[in-house]
Protein backbone atom coordinates (compact mmCIF):
# COMPACT_ATOMS: atom_id res chain seq x y z
CA UNK A 1 0.00 0.00 0.00
CA UNK A 2 1.51 3.47 -1.07
CA UNK A 3 2.16 5.99 1.73
CA UNK A 4 -0.49 8.31 0.85
CA UNK A 5 -3.30 5.43 0.66
CA UNK A 6 -2.02 4.65 4.54
CA UNK A 7 -2.39 8.61 5.74
CA UNK A 8 -6.04 8.59 3.68
CA UNK A 9 -6.85 6.24 5.38
CA UNK A 10 -5.71 6.79 8.28
CA UNK A 11 -7.61 10.20 8.19
CA UNK A 12 -10.20 8.73 7.31
CA UNK A 13 -10.50 6.26 10.74
CA UNK A 14 -9.81 9.30 13.00
CA UNK A 15 -12.88 11.00 11.00
CA UNK A 16 -14.93 9.08 11.87
CA UNK A 17 -14.99 9.16 15.49
CA UNK A 18 -14.09 12.98 15.56
CA UNK A 19 -15.11 13.95 18.90
CA UNK A 20 -12.97 11.54 20.36
CA UNK A 21 -10.35 12.22 18.06
CA UNK A 22 -10.40 16.19 19.05
CA UNK A 23 -10.02 15.29 22.62
CA UNK A 24 -7.29 13.08 22.41
CA UNK A 25 -5.77 16.38 20.15
CA UNK A 26 -6.49 18.61 23.23
CA UNK A 27 -4.94 16.77 25.35
CA UNK A 28 -1.61 16.22 23.23
CA UNK A 29 -1.96 20.53 22.87
CA UNK A 30 -2.25 20.76 26.56
CA UNK A 31 1.14 19.96 26.95
CA UNK A 32 2.58 21.25 24.26
CA UNK A 33 0.80 25.04 25.38
CA UNK A 34 2.55 24.86 28.46
CA UNK A 35 5.82 24.48 27.21
CA UNK A 36 5.60 27.30 25.38
CA UNK A 37 3.37 29.76 26.67
CA UNK A 38 5.81 29.49 30.28
CA UNK A 39 8.94 29.18 28.45
CA UNK A 40 8.50 32.35 27.03
CA UNK A 41 7.70 34.36 29.73
CA UNK A 42 10.57 33.30 31.51
CA UNK A 43 12.95 34.26 28.27
CA UNK A 44 11.15 37.27 27.82
CA UNK A 45 12.04 38.12 31.38
CA UNK A 46 15.41 37.13 30.90
CA UNK A 47 15.67 39.14 27.78
CA UNK A 48 14.08 42.54 29.11
CA UNK A 49 16.63 42.05 32.45
CA UNK A 50 19.62 41.64 30.25
CA UNK A 51 19.02 43.73 27.81
CA UNK A 52 18.91 46.66 30.48
CA UNK A 53 22.00 45.61 32.01
CA UNK A 54 23.93 45.73 28.84
CA UNK A 55 23.07 49.05 28.58
CA UNK A 56 25.16 49.86 31.30
CA UNK A 57 28.01 47.54 30.42
CA UNK A 58 30.14 45.19 31.41
CA UNK A 59 32.44 47.44 33.58
CA UNK A 60 30.10 48.57 35.13
CA UNK A 61 30.50 47.49 39.18
CA UNK A 62 27.25 48.04 41.82
CA UNK A 63 29.28 49.05 45.20
CA UNK A 64 26.05 49.12 48.50
CA UNK A 65 26.35 49.95 51.86
CA UNK A 66 25.25 47.96 54.22
CA UNK A 67 22.94 48.30 57.13
CA UNK A 68 22.52 51.64 58.12
CA UNK A 69 26.17 52.48 56.84
CA UNK A 70 26.94 54.78 54.39
CA UNK A 71 29.83 55.87 52.09
CA UNK A 72 31.69 58.93 52.92
CA UNK A 73 33.47 61.40 50.69
CA UNK A 74 37.05 59.81 52.03
CA UNK A 75 35.20 56.33 51.01
CA UNK A 76 34.59 57.90 47.11
CA UNK A 77 38.14 59.18 46.86
CA UNK A 78 39.91 55.29 47.77
CA UNK A 79 37.32 53.99 45.19
CA UNK A 80 39.01 56.30 42.33
CA UNK A 81 42.33 55.14 44.04
CA UNK A 82 41.82 51.86 43.45
CA UNK A 83 43.99 50.55 39.85
CA UNK A 84 41.30 49.80 37.30
CA UNK A 85 38.99 51.88 38.21
CA UNK A 86 37.55 54.68 35.51
CA UNK A 87 34.60 56.58 36.95
CA UNK A 88 33.53 56.45 40.74
CA UNK A 89 29.41 57.90 40.47
CA UNK A 90 28.51 58.28 44.31
CA UNK A 91 24.32 58.08 44.72
CA UNK A 92 22.22 58.95 47.83
CA UNK A 93 18.47 57.32 47.58
CA UNK A 94 15.89 57.32 49.90
CA UNK A 95 11.72 56.79 49.98
CA UNK A 96 9.81 59.80 50.12
CA UNK A 97 5.86 60.70 49.75
CA UNK A 98 4.74 63.17 46.96
CA UNK A 99 1.05 64.81 47.01
CA UNK A 100 -1.25 62.85 44.64
CA UNK A 101 0.90 59.61 44.66
CA UNK A 102 -0.55 56.89 46.97
CA UNK A 103 2.91 54.52 46.90
CA UNK A 104 6.01 56.07 47.87
CA UNK A 105 8.75 57.10 45.31
CA UNK A 106 12.43 56.82 45.51
CA UNK A 107 14.17 60.35 45.73
CA UNK A 108 17.80 60.13 44.28
CA UNK A 109 20.66 62.54 44.85
CA UNK A 110 23.00 62.75 41.94
CA UNK A 111 25.33 64.39 39.75
CA UNK A 112 23.77 65.23 36.57
CA UNK A 113 26.86 64.11 34.28
CA UNK A 114 26.24 60.88 36.15
CA UNK A 115 22.74 59.82 35.03
CA UNK A 116 23.69 58.34 32.20
CA UNK A 117 26.14 55.62 34.59
CA UNK A 118 23.17 55.07 36.34
CA UNK A 119 20.17 54.74 33.83
CA UNK A 120 22.09 53.81 30.56
CA UNK A 121 20.79 56.60 28.68
CA UNK A 122 18.80 59.78 29.66
CA UNK A 123 15.74 60.02 27.38
CA UNK A 124 13.14 63.18 28.12
CA UNK A 125 9.62 64.08 27.14
CA UNK A 126 9.92 67.55 28.40
CA UNK A 127 12.42 69.68 29.83
CA UNK A 128 15.56 69.25 30.66
CA UNK A 129 18.37 67.52 33.29
CA UNK A 130 19.15 69.64 36.66
CA UNK A 131 21.75 72.00 36.96
CA UNK A 132 24.99 70.88 39.32
CA UNK A 133 24.14 73.03 42.10
CA UNK A 134 22.72 72.89 45.54
CA UNK A 135 19.01 74.14 44.19
CA UNK A 136 15.92 72.10 44.75
CA UNK A 137 15.41 71.14 40.87
CA UNK A 138 13.93 68.22 40.13
CA UNK A 139 13.98 65.51 37.18
CA UNK A 140 10.88 63.32 38.09
CA UNK A 141 10.25 60.08 36.41
CA UNK A 142 7.28 59.12 33.83
CA UNK A 143 4.69 57.43 36.16
CA UNK A 144 5.62 60.75 38.17
CA UNK A 145 4.36 63.34 36.05
CA UNK A 146 1.70 61.19 33.72
CA UNK A 147 -0.88 58.96 35.32
CA UNK A 148 -2.61 56.04 34.29
CA UNK A 149 -4.85 58.24 32.14
CA UNK A 150 -2.24 59.75 30.44
CA UNK A 151 -3.12 62.97 32.39
CA UNK A 152 -0.03 65.20 33.34
CA UNK A 153 0.27 65.57 37.32
CA UNK A 154 3.07 67.82 37.11
CA UNK A 155 5.08 69.82 34.08
CA UNK A 156 8.18 71.30 33.72
CA UNK A 157 7.89 74.65 35.92
CA UNK A 158 5.39 73.60 38.43
CA UNK A 159 6.37 72.98 41.94
CA UNK A 160 6.15 69.19 43.36
CA UNK A 161 5.51 68.88 46.96
CA UNK A 162 7.65 65.73 48.55
CA UNK A 163 7.22 64.55 52.24
CA UNK A 164 10.53 63.77 54.25
CA UNK A 165 9.72 62.06 57.23
CA UNK A 166 7.58 65.48 59.12
CA UNK A 167 9.30 67.83 56.86
CA UNK A 168 7.71 68.87 53.22
CA UNK A 169 9.80 70.56 51.06
CA UNK A 170 9.28 72.02 47.34
CA UNK A 171 10.94 71.45 44.48
CA UNK A 172 10.91 72.76 40.98
CA UNK A 173 10.03 70.61 38.05
CA UNK A 174 12.61 71.14 35.01
CA UNK A 175 12.16 67.84 33.24
CA UNK A 176 10.80 64.86 32.92
CA UNK A 177 12.10 61.69 31.91
CA UNK A 178 10.45 59.27 29.33
CA UNK A 179 8.92 55.69 29.81
CA UNK A 180 11.81 53.07 29.74
CA UNK A 181 9.55 50.06 30.63
CA UNK A 182 12.39 48.58 32.41
CA UNK A 183 15.47 49.87 34.42
CA UNK A 184 18.14 47.68 35.11
CA UNK A 185 19.10 49.03 38.69
CA UNK A 186 16.30 51.56 39.64
CA UNK A 187 12.49 52.36 38.89
CA UNK A 188 13.34 55.44 37.18
CA UNK A 189 9.54 56.12 36.46
CA UNK A 190 8.65 56.10 40.21
CA UNK A 191 11.76 58.13 40.82
CA UNK A 192 12.60 61.58 41.39
CA UNK A 193 16.17 62.98 40.93
CA UNK A 194 17.83 65.98 42.63
CA UNK A 195 21.38 67.37 42.51
CA UNK A 196 23.72 65.85 44.74
CA UNK A 197 24.90 68.85 46.67
CA UNK A 198 21.45 69.93 47.15
CA UNK A 199 20.78 66.74 49.12
CA UNK A 200 23.32 67.76 51.58
CA UNK A 201 21.91 70.77 51.94
CA UNK A 202 18.52 69.08 52.24
CA UNK A 203 19.49 66.54 54.83
CA UNK A 204 22.52 67.94 56.19
CA UNK A 205 24.62 64.95 55.49
CA UNK A 206 27.32 64.04 53.24
CA UNK A 207 26.60 59.93 53.18
CA UNK A 208 25.92 58.17 50.40
CA UNK A 209 24.15 54.89 49.75
CA UNK A 210 25.25 53.69 46.57
CA UNK A 211 28.33 53.87 44.40
CA UNK A 212 28.42 53.24 41.05
CA UNK A 213 31.82 51.94 39.74
CA UNK A 214 33.27 51.72 36.47
CA UNK A 215 36.14 49.45 35.32
CA UNK A 216 38.88 51.31 32.90
CA UNK A 217 38.10 47.80 30.92
CA UNK A 218 35.36 44.75 30.94
CA UNK A 219 38.33 42.56 31.93
CA UNK A 220 39.49 44.12 34.52
CA UNK A 221 36.00 43.66 36.26
CA UNK A 222 37.04 40.59 38.36
CA UNK A 223 40.05 42.47 39.46
CA UNK A 224 38.21 45.52 40.66
CA UNK A 225 35.53 43.83 42.49
CA UNK A 226 38.43 42.03 44.30
CA UNK A 227 39.89 45.10 45.38
CA UNK A 228 36.48 46.61 46.80
CA UNK A 229 35.27 43.92 48.06
CA UNK A 230 39.10 43.69 50.34
CA UNK A 231 39.24 47.81 50.95
CA UNK A 232 35.25 47.65 52.35
CA UNK A 233 34.94 44.22 53.88
CA UNK A 234 31.69 43.89 55.45
CA UNK A 235 30.79 47.51 55.23
CA UNK A 236 29.62 47.13 51.47
CA UNK A 237 28.16 44.73 49.22
CA UNK A 238 29.88 44.59 45.63
CA UNK A 239 28.28 42.90 42.42
CA UNK A 240 29.43 43.51 39.01
CA UNK A 241 26.46 43.79 36.41
CA UNK A 242 28.52 40.96 34.50
CA UNK A 243 27.70 38.77 37.81
CA UNK A 244 24.30 39.81 37.94
CA UNK A 245 23.72 38.99 34.04
CA UNK A 246 25.27 35.73 34.86
CA UNK A 247 23.22 35.22 37.76
CA UNK A 248 19.72 36.00 35.57
CA UNK A 249 20.77 33.66 32.88
CA UNK A 250 21.66 30.97 35.02
CA UNK A 251 18.75 30.74 36.95
CA UNK A 252 16.09 31.34 34.21
CA UNK A 253 17.91 28.24 32.39
CA UNK A 254 16.97 26.48 35.62
CA UNK A 255 13.47 27.83 35.85
CA UNK A 256 12.92 27.02 32.58
CA UNK A 257 14.18 23.21 32.81
CA UNK A 258 11.66 23.00 35.77
CA UNK A 259 8.84 24.60 33.88
CA UNK A 260 9.95 22.13 31.46
CA UNK A 261 9.28 19.26 33.72
CA UNK A 262 5.60 20.28 35.74
CA UNK A 263 4.81 21.07 31.96
CA UNK A 264 6.31 17.64 31.05
CA UNK A 265 3.73 16.12 33.04
CA UNK A 266 0.93 17.32 30.92
CA UNK A 267 2.20 14.23 28.37
CA UNK A 268 0.99 11.81 30.33
CA UNK A 269 -2.27 12.46 30.54
CA UNK A 270 -1.48 12.66 26.46
CA UNK A 271 0.06 9.21 26.31
CA UNK A 272 -2.97 7.91 28.45
CA UNK A 273 -5.83 9.24 25.80
CA UNK A 274 -3.84 8.16 22.85
CA UNK A 275 -3.23 4.80 23.96
CA UNK A 276 -6.89 4.77 24.92
CA UNK A 277 -8.26 5.40 21.62
CA UNK A 278 -5.97 3.73 19.57
CA UNK A 279 -7.15 0.65 21.79
CA UNK A 280 -10.87 1.30 20.77
CA UNK A 281 -10.07 2.07 17.35
CA UNK A 282 -8.57 -1.31 16.99
CA UNK A 283 -11.25 -3.07 19.03
CA UNK A 284 -13.85 -1.30 16.57
CA UNK A 285 -11.85 -2.04 13.49
CA UNK A 286 -11.45 -5.89 14.11
CA UNK A 287 -13.48 -7.56 10.89
CA UNK A 288 -11.58 -4.27 8.94
CA UNK A 289 -8.59 -5.85 9.62
CA UNK A 290 -9.51 -8.87 8.89
CA UNK A 291 -10.48 -7.79 5.48
CA UNK A 292 -7.35 -5.80 4.63
CA UNK A 293 -5.38 -8.49 5.45
CA UNK A 294 -7.40 -10.96 3.55
CA UNK A 295 -6.61 -8.67 0.62
CA UNK A 296 -3.33 -9.22 0.88
CA UNK A 297 -2.17 -6.31 3.91
CA UNK A 298 0.68 -7.70 5.45
CA UNK A 299 1.18 -7.49 9.22
CA UNK A 300 3.92 -4.74 8.51
CA UNK A 301 1.28 -2.31 6.74
CA UNK A 302 -1.55 -2.87 9.60
CA UNK A 303 1.15 -1.79 11.90
CA UNK A 304 2.31 1.19 9.51
CA UNK A 305 -1.31 2.00 9.44
CA UNK A 306 -1.68 2.21 13.24
CA UNK A 307 1.43 3.87 13.88
CA UNK A 308 0.43 6.50 11.01
CA UNK A 309 -2.64 7.44 13.29
CA UNK A 310 -0.69 7.81 16.03
CA UNK A 311 2.07 10.07 14.90
CA UNK A 312 -0.92 12.25 12.93
CA UNK A 313 -2.18 13.11 16.21
CA UNK A 314 1.27 13.96 17.60
CA UNK A 315 1.71 16.07 14.35
CA UNK A 316 -2.24 17.55 14.77
CA UNK A 317 -1.54 18.07 18.25
CA UNK A 318 1.53 19.80 18.17
CA UNK A 319 0.05 22.54 15.64
CA UNK A 320 -2.51 22.66 17.82
CA UNK A 321 -0.37 23.38 20.69
CA UNK A 322 1.95 25.36 18.86
CA UNK A 323 -1.06 28.36 18.23
CA UNK A 324 -2.69 28.58 21.44
CA UNK A 325 0.82 28.24 22.80
CA UNK A 326 1.80 31.28 20.99
CA UNK A 327 -1.87 33.09 21.88
CA UNK A 328 -1.41 32.09 25.26
CA UNK A 329 2.35 33.08 26.01
CA UNK A 330 1.14 36.94 24.50
CA UNK A 331 -1.67 36.93 26.91
CA UNK A 332 -0.30 36.52 30.05
CA UNK A 333 1.34 39.48 30.57
CA UNK A 334 -1.66 41.45 30.08
CA UNK A 335 -3.78 38.74 32.23
CA UNK A 336 -1.15 39.26 35.43
CA UNK A 337 -0.98 42.80 35.15
CA UNK A 338 -4.65 42.92 35.06
CA UNK A 339 -4.81 40.16 37.78
CA UNK A 340 -2.65 41.33 40.49
CA UNK A 341 -4.16 45.19 39.71
CA UNK A 342 -1.45 46.74 38.66
CA UNK A 343 -3.01 47.85 35.26
CA UNK A 344 -0.69 49.63 32.99
CA UNK A 345 1.88 50.44 36.12
CA UNK A 346 4.10 48.37 37.97
CA UNK A 347 4.62 48.09 41.42
CA UNK A 348 7.47 50.44 43.34
CA UNK A 349 10.53 49.04 43.65
CA UNK A 350 13.68 50.35 45.36
CA UNK A 351 17.45 50.25 44.03
CA UNK A 352 18.32 46.88 42.79
CA UNK A 353 14.87 45.76 42.64
CA UNK A 354 13.65 45.75 39.12
CA UNK A 355 10.07 44.69 39.65
CA UNK A 356 8.55 46.60 36.49
CA UNK A 357 10.59 44.32 34.43
CA UNK A 358 8.37 41.30 35.72
CA UNK A 359 5.68 43.25 34.05
CA UNK A 360 6.94 45.23 31.66
CA UNK A 361 8.55 42.64 29.44
CA UNK A 362 7.92 41.57 26.16
CA UNK A 363 7.06 37.27 25.81
CA UNK A 364 10.12 35.72 23.59
CA UNK A 365 9.46 31.91 22.00
CA UNK A 366 12.99 30.35 22.03
CA UNK A 367 11.98 28.02 18.73
CA UNK A 368 14.21 25.24 20.85
CA UNK A 369 11.71 24.85 22.87
CA UNK A 370 9.18 24.64 20.38
CA UNK A 371 11.18 21.88 19.04
CA UNK A 372 11.38 20.06 22.20
CA UNK A 373 7.68 20.45 22.84
CA UNK A 374 7.17 18.93 19.34
CA UNK A 375 9.27 16.38 19.59
CA UNK A 376 7.87 15.59 22.94
CA UNK A 377 4.51 15.03 21.99
CA UNK A 378 4.90 13.19 18.62
CA UNK A 379 7.02 11.28 20.88
CA UNK A 380 4.23 10.14 23.30
CA UNK A 381 1.52 9.71 21.03
CA UNK A 382 4.40 7.06 18.95
CA UNK A 383 4.85 5.34 22.24
CA UNK A 384 1.66 4.90 23.26
CA UNK A 385 0.76 3.76 19.87
CA UNK A 386 3.07 0.99 19.80
CA UNK A 387 1.08 -1.39 22.03
CA UNK A 388 -2.30 -1.13 19.92
CA UNK A 389 -0.60 -1.46 16.26
CA UNK A 390 0.99 -3.90 17.48
CA UNK A 391 -2.35 -6.10 18.80
CA UNK A 392 -3.81 -5.05 15.44
CA UNK A 393 -0.70 -6.41 13.39
CA UNK A 394 -0.94 -9.83 15.27
CA UNK A 395 -4.18 -10.33 14.59
CA UNK A 396 -5.63 -13.63 12.93
CA UNK A 397 -7.15 -12.56 9.69
CA UNK A 398 -9.85 -15.93 10.14
CA UNK A 399 -10.49 -14.67 13.91
CA UNK A 400 -10.88 -11.38 12.78
CA UNK A 401 -13.71 -11.96 10.33
CA UNK A 402 -15.17 -14.02 12.90
CA UNK A 403 -15.28 -11.31 15.35
CA UNK A 404 -18.60 -9.92 16.71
Amino acid sequence: MRASDIVTLSLRQLKERRLRTVLTLLAVAVGVTSIIALSAQVEGVKEAITESLEKLGPDTVLVTARGRNQFTDADVARLWGLEGVSTVSPIFIMNVRVTALEDPVSLVGISSSELTNLLGEVKLVDGSVFYDAPAPQALIGYSVAIDQSGQARYKTGQPILIQIGQRSVVLTVVGVLDDYGSSPLIQSEDSIFIPKDYVRTLLRSSGYTIVLVKAEKPENVDQVVELITYVFGGRASVTSIKQITETVVSITSQVNLLLLGVAGTSFIAAGLGTFNIMMISVLERVREIGILKALGMKDRGVLVLYITQGLLLGVLGSLTGLGLGTLTAYALPFLLREGLGFGGRAPTGGFGQPTNIMMSYTPLIDPTYVVVATLLSVAVTLLSSAYPSWKASRLNPVDALRYE
